[in-house]
């Protein structure tokens, strides 16, 4: 089975709401294929910060943070 057809597998497994909010991250993600995310004035700062010597949140941090967020 092709890694799309497995993807396409677990995200039928999923409850409907699931799917639906998938669905929609998805077709954003599709609308913003080959162009980039982030603005050149974005991606400076981006580059300044992590030139800087500023204490960066790791990322399990993060994760954890959206992971544990009020939904």
């Amino acid at each position: 089975m092709a890694n799309l057809d497995a993807t396409i597998a677990r995200l039928r497994s999923l409850p409907e709401e699931k799917q639906e909010a998938m669905a929609a991250q998805i077709d954003l993600m599709l609308d913003e294929a080959g162009e980039d995310l982030l603005s050149a004035e974005q991606w400076a700062e981006i580059e300044a910060r992590l030139d800087a010597d500023e204490r960066m949140t790791p990322h399990d941090e993060v994760v954890r943070a959206f992971r544990d967020r009020p939904r």
